[in-house]
This record gives C-alpha cells, sequence and structure tokens, in this order.
C-alpha cells in the first residue's frame, strides 16, 4: 500500500469546552467523536462510543476508547493506523459530550446533567436552577464514591477563595444539599400582606421570614399595629404586639421575634388618609390611585380608571371600605367577577366620597 509522508502532530480540541479543561475531559459511553485522518477521507468517520466503551474504525476495527483523553485516544489511532498509512495525522474532537455526568439530589431539583467538562458545585447549583426555600446551603456536600467532600454554598461567590469551598466536579459526582430541620407545624401570615398564606414552620424562623415569606405589606399594611396569635400550652391565646414597620425601618434585630409553630402573624388593615371628595382603588389594579368623586361614580367606573384588574386580580372578592356618620368602618363585599362577566349592573355598586375600593390578590 502507497504510504503517506505526514506530520505526527495530534490535535486535541473540546467543543465548548473551557481550554484550561480540555485535556481533562475523559472519553465515555455515548460520546460523539469525529475521527479526521488527513487526506483520507475514507478512513475519516463520526463515530458514537458504544456502552462497552468501544468504537469501530475502517482497517483497525475496535478500539477502546472509553477513559481516554481525546489526545490519548488521537496517539492510539494513530499508532493503529501506521500499519497501513505512512506517519497518519489524526485528530480526534469530541463533538457531542454526554459522558460527563454529574448528579444532584436533596434540596435542589434533583436530576443528571450531562456536561462538556467540569464545573464547580456553585456552576452545578446555578444550572439546576437554585436550591429550594428550605435547603441549607452552608451544609452542602459532594458525594465522590465513599469520599463526602463538604462545600459551603451559603458563602457569597466573592469570599470563595480557599481551596475545596468550590470545588470543581469530576464525572459522577454528587452536589447533595440537605434541607433545613422543618418542625411540624405551620405559620399562617394573614391581612395585610400581598400573598396571605400558610407557611411550613422552620426551627429559627423570625417575624421578618413570614412577613417577607408573604411578599410584605400591601399600601393599605398598618406594618405598626401587627400582631402574632399564638396559642398557649392551656389553650388560651394571647397577642403579642409587633412592629413591623420600626423592625424595617431600624434594622433592629433584637425586636424581630422568633415564631412558634402554629403562630398566625397578623397584619392589620390602616385606611389611608384620603383628601375630601376623593375615592381610593388600591390592590392589584394596574394603576392604585385616587379619583375625584361625582355624582353617580360607581366602582365599576372607579375599576376602570385605576386600569382594570392585574392578572393576579380576585374580582370575586373585591371589598369597600366606607367610613359610616359615626366614624366606624365598614367594609362591604362585591363580586365584581359577576358583574363583568354577566353584565349584572344591578350589582353595580355606586360610591361614597372616601370610599376606598380594595382588589386583593
Amino acid at each position: 500500500m502507497k504510504r503517506w509522508f505526514l506530520s505526527g502532530a495530534l490535535v486535541f480540541l473540546l467543543v465548548s469546552a473551557p481550554a484550561r479543561t480540555q485535556q481533562e475531559y475523559l472519553i465515555g459511553g455515548g460520546d460523539t467523536l469525529q475521527i479526521n485522518v488527513w487526506k483520507n477521507a475514507e478512513l475519516s468517520q463520526s463515530v458514537i462510543v458504544r456502552p462497552d466503551g468501544q468504537i469501530t474504525l475502517p482497517l483497525i476495527r475496535d478500539v477502546k476508547a472509553e477513559g481516554l483523553t481525546a489526545m490519548q485516544l488521537g496517539q492510539i489511532l494513530a499508532e493503529k493506523l501506521s500499519s497501513f498509512v505512512n506517519a497518519p495525522n489524526v485528530t480526534v474532537t469530541v463533538s457531542g459530550p454526554t459522558s460527563f455526568r454529574v448528579y444532584t439530589q436533596g434540596a435542589i431539583a434533583n436530576g443528571v446533567f450531562s456536561l462538556a467538562g467540569p464545573i464547580t458545585a456553585r456552576q452545578l447549583l446555578a444550572r439546576a436552577g437554585g436550591a429550594t426555600a428550605d435547603a441549607d446551603l452552608a451544609g452542602a456536600y459532594i458525594l465522590r464514591g465513599e469520599a463526602r467532600i463538604p462545600v459551603d454554598l451559603s458563602l457569597p461567590a466573592r469570599t470563595q477563595k480557599p481551596p475545596g469551598i468550590n470545588p470543581l466536579l469530576s464525572p459522577g459526582d454528587i452536589l447533595a444539599i440537605p434541607a433545613r430541620e422543618v418542625t411540624l407545624g405551620r405559620i399562617l401570615v394573614v391581612g395585610e400582606v400581598v400573598q396571605p398564606h400558610a407557611l411550613p414552620y422552620v426551627e429559627g424562623m423570625t417575624l421578618l421570614d413570614a412577613y417577607l415569606g408573604a411578599g410584605g405589606g400591601t399600601p393599605a399594611a398598618d406594618l405598626k399595629s401587627a400582631k402574632i396569635a399564638r396559642r398557649q400550652g392551656s389553650g388560651q391565646t394571647v397577642e403579642i404586639p409587633v412592629d413591623i414597620d420600626e423592625l424595617l425601618k431600624s434594622g433592629a434585630l433584637e425586636k424581630n421575634v422568633v415564631i412558634a409553630p402554629g403562630d398566625i402573624v397578623i397584619v392589620p388593615f390602616k385606611p389611608p388618609q384620603l383628601p375630601p371628595e376623593r375615592v381610593l382603588v388600591v390592590g392589584e389594579v394596574r394603576t392604585p390611585r385616587t379619583i375625584a368623586f361625582r355624582e353617580g361614580l360607581t366602582l365599576l367606573d372607579a375599576f376602570v380608571e385605576a386600569g382594570g384588574g392585574t392578572e393576579y386580580a380576585d374580582l370575586d372578592a373585591v371589598r369597600v371600605v366606607r367610613t359610616a356618620a359615626d366614624g366606624k368602618k365598614q367594609e362591604l363585599p362585591v363580586d365584581l367577577a359577576r358583574i363583568l362577566k354577566r353584565a349584572d349592573l344591578s350589582r353595580n355598586l355606586r360610591l361614597s366620597p372616601g370610599d376606598i375600593v380594595m382588589v386583593p390578590r
């Protein structure tokens, strides 16, 4: 057979991987390899590494590829082809890497990630979409065979200086993030918060955790008069006054009350002071605003002038807060959804000066 006298240079190329990690990538089952033999198109092939770790090429048949770098495989192929081609120039390209697999488990989206090369634990956390709300990032660790490697992911990225705190992952590594200990019981946050709902109780939870977990207060929230309703061992309920407004403004964490299982955080309503002859529309409307009162102004008029409801508006539970002649506040529930869907204008409440239209979430 005619022999070609060519350079013996071998080229390593890993598509989509940083230069510093190219030679660290080990070929594995399922990887797609592009084998190019210069000036020998009939020997150049695109092959997939079989589950047994081998590839098949013309003339030399089966070759073990798994566990080798592209450069090492190129050297082996060049040596085997030298029986048929003089000084073959072989280029191996890992064009579809799938064998660099790492895994996630625990308080993170559980799954397997096929990568082009090594990444850090923090980068894998980002690729997985972050951790869940109850994740113990400080207690994260990497399972590598029988070894358990601690990795504190609670630290800001700029503090990741000591080696080992945010290490590069190796094929087969499992990034595990445990969940914080959750105690049986729930916390209820109600009143003038963006998302009134129950939160799972977590050991060490504070008033601020519960308040922010419910999205914070609405514009009509009376944060100074908030309170915690707590059931005692005797079965009686006591109310603990808390000033969330001062806590937020002063940052006095010593006033950040620790929550107990079963607590109810209550954020009361505080009607804003309106100029005379005005109507206020607040909550889930596109442009919360005050509207000059005019004779015959209706709830639907005010709702439309405020731009209508947002996608989160609960139109079934709209209420109008009205101050009676004796100074007492009364709430008038209105099913605005029925008015809009059925054109039932008989339910379209006429407003009075000082009324506050509240469209909840």
